[in-house]
């Protein structure tokens, strides 16, 4: 009876360990650093994060799926944070109390960098679909590219200026603080661009 008991038991572990492990298993990559130091993870779906923190502020990445990268980096406060999904490539940069917020998709690509303050928001869904906003003075930038093949870029380095561009479905939206902007767009896409350097949109 002892020995069928015991046996009984091992079996019970067993099973619990292979029902447990799936629930702890971390398909994606998730990147969290506060401290003077880098962290770099890869998830088991293919995925890969990267945080970077002197310590002066946080920064936060995640990944999901195959071939999605995430690289949140930051310097002398502020915050970073890029989120990667479904084989896409997202970028977060901060540098003296900028805030940059990266949020890429769909086999899209952003890069959002921030200095001095600035604020830089990138959003984008869509195969081969680009935003890069960046802001370096006390300013906001934002830039959202959505379908397939879109750009938007918005730009802004002098304080209390914005810079916000939006394109669809291969439309091409350039956003300038100081600069005239850029709305490009064909049939079924869309460009629109709300500037301290002027305001455009397409069609």
């Amino acid at each position: 009876m002892k020995a069928r008991t015991t046996m009984i038991g091992l079996l019970a572990a067993m099973l619990l360990t292979f029902v447990a492990a799936p629930a702890h298993a971390k398909a994606a990559s998730v990147c969290v650093q506060k401290k003077n130091n880098s962290v770099d993870h890869k998830g088991t779906d293919g995925s890969e994060c990267f945080a970077s923190s002197d310590g002066s502020g946080k920064a936060h990445s995640s990944a999901t799926g195959d071939k999605s990268f995430a690289d949140a980096e930051l310097n002398s406060g502020g915050k970073a944070k890029a989120t990667a999904t479904g084989g896409s490539f997202s970028e977060a940069t901060a540098d003296t109390g900028g805030k940059s917020t990266s949020n890429a998709s769909n086999g899209s690509s952003v890069t959002a960098t921030s200095d001095e303050h600035g604020v830089a928001k990138g959003t984008a869904n869509g195969s081969m679909s680009e935003a890069d906003p960046s802001a370096f003075g006390k300013c906001n930038a934002s830039a959202k590219a959505t379908g397939t093949g879109s750009l938007a870029v918005a730009s802004c380095g002098s304080n209390g200026t914005f810079a916000q561009a939006t394109a669809t479905n291969g439309g091409i939206a350039k956003a300038f603080d100081n600069a005239s902007p850029t709305c490009t767009a064909s049939s079924g896409s869309t460009a629109k661009v709300t500037s301290s350097g002027g305001n455009c949109s397409a069609p």
